[in-house]
């Protein structure tokens, strides 16, 4: 049976998960993001979601398993909320993309920087299928509509212009995430917009070297 996520829950649960199998991946999560997968234990895990090692070893088979299964389904919830590219305009697809990504964060900030995190780690060990459908191959698929339609520079790497958006959505999610930027990530979703639009268009780069040199030298 398919197993699915109910709207407005958490991206690592699933709606056939039993109450202890949540309460694991919950505690796991909120550890995992504060101390990092190396400095919590089982025990640090079964005390804060309130169950026994036995208990805890009925859903997962150990830190490790639980590590990559809390990974792999916060990045399938992730990838599912991006739109679908397609030939409509390249800037609507840009917004909708970065609206997709800065409601995540607002619904599941821990689960985002938890993903990040843990992509050199984690990532090698999803299924060839799954790394396929990776969120770069969503920018990269993306970008190319802009760069055909002349919304993006043509002339620029486009693995340069991919680490661009990701890292400024990754560098945001980092900033709220330890309260850097208050929140909500979608309050700024206009100003993203703009500002990512600018950086990516043909021309961008130098327009901003040389939008004020007066006001420079003064």
């Amino acid at each position: 049976m398919k197993k699915t996520t109910v709207l407005g829950q958490a991206s690592y649960i699933e709606d056939t998960d039993p109450p202890g199998k949540r309460a694991v991946l919950a505690a796991a999560l909120a550890l995992f993001a504060e101390k990092g997968i190396d400095a919590t234990s089982v025990r640090d895990i079964g005390e804060a979601a309130g169950l026994t090692n036995p208990a805890m070893f009925k859903h997962f088979s150990g830190k490790e398993e639980l590590a990559l299964r809390l990974f792999e389904r916060i990045f399938r919830r992730f990838r599912g909320v991006l739109p679908a590219i397609d030939e409509r305009p390249f800037d609507l697809q840009l917004r909708d993309t970065i609206a997709a990504c800065l409601t995540f964060f607002d619904e599941d900030l821990g689960a985002a920087l938890y993903f990040q995190e843990n992509l050199r780690r984690l990532w090698p060990q999803l299924s060839d299928d799954l790394r396929r459908q990776s969120v770069l191959a969503h920018f990269r698929a993306l970008l190319k509509v802009g760069a055909v339609q002349g919304a993006v520079s043509a002339g620029d790497d486009p693995q340069l212009l991919t680490a661009l958006l990701a890292g400024v959505l990754g560098q945001l999610a980092r900033q709220l995430f330890f309260r850097e930027m208050p929140g909500p990530a979608l309050a700024r979703l206009d100003a993203l917009h703009r500002l990512l639009l600018r950086s990516l268009a043909p021309g961008g780069e130098r327009t901003c070297i040389v939008a004020n040199p007066h006001e420079r030298a003064q």
